[in-house]
């Protein structure tokens, strides 16, 4: 499976519609969050679907255990291959989460690439959700290598903080699609820079070159 998850961080569904159809050489997994979600979420998924490729719904779970059970069982009918939860929901609800039969694969977000986090807090929450069946985590580059060890192989690194050079924005803890996938990543999440280019698909295959 190809390691680049592109973000569809756009509020327009003929935009996002004209993305998929124009990245499906480089991209198999499509992120879509409450923005695109909760303006066209049928439509995107199924256009996402009807190119043969596959959906991140990065809702962030977050609720009392019975009300994630039933927002992964929704997915689950959806038919997406991933889903978010946050690890600071705790062991009830992630076992609540990953106790769905035949569900999704669950990645948690240990902390926002936008706050700053020891890596001592990133580790604890990648434990717990491991720990509690969880698939994989969310986590910025900065301790992919890290997460590799205390985790395991098995355990997915899914990577969002991706910048081609440095930028002043609201992401903290940051590193290239290079080192990323050096590091041990196994998908890199990227939206705006890629979105926020003159030629967002040549910019996309230059990425996609370079990780191979």
């Amino acid at each position: 499976m190809k390691k680049i998850i592109l973000a569809l961080d756009v509020y327009d569904f003929n935009k996002a519609e004209k993305l998929v159809k124009e990245t499906v050489t480089y991209v198999d997994v499509y992120k879509v969050g409450p923005m695109l979600f909760l303006r066209c979420g049928g439509r995107i998924m199924r256009t996402i679907k009807d190119n043969g490729k596959e959906i991140f719904l990065d809702l962030k779970f977050h609720d009392i255990p019975a009300i994630v059970k039933l927002s992964v069982e929704s997915a689950k009918e959806l038919g997406v291959f991933s889903l978010t939860v946050h690890s600071v929901g705790g062991k009830d609800m992630l076992v609540a989460a990953t106790s769905v039969k035949n569900r999704p694969k669950i990645w948690a977000v240990t902390v926002l690439t936008s706050q700053v986090s020891s890596e001592e807090e990133v580790i604890k929450m990648a434990k717990l959700a491991r720990d509690c069946g969880v698939d994989g985590v969310i986590s910025s580059p900065l301790e992919i290598a890290l997460i590799r060890k205390e985790c395991g192989e098995e355990f997915n690194v899914v990577t969002p903080g991706i910048r081609l050079k440095k930028v002043d924005d609201d992401q903290k803890r940051v590193a290239t699609p290079e080192i990323a996938i050096k590091e041990g990543a196994d998908f890199i999440i990227i939206g705006r820079p890629i979105l926020n280019t003159v030629n967002p698909v040549e910019t996309l295959k230059n990425i996609y070159d370079k990780i191979g």
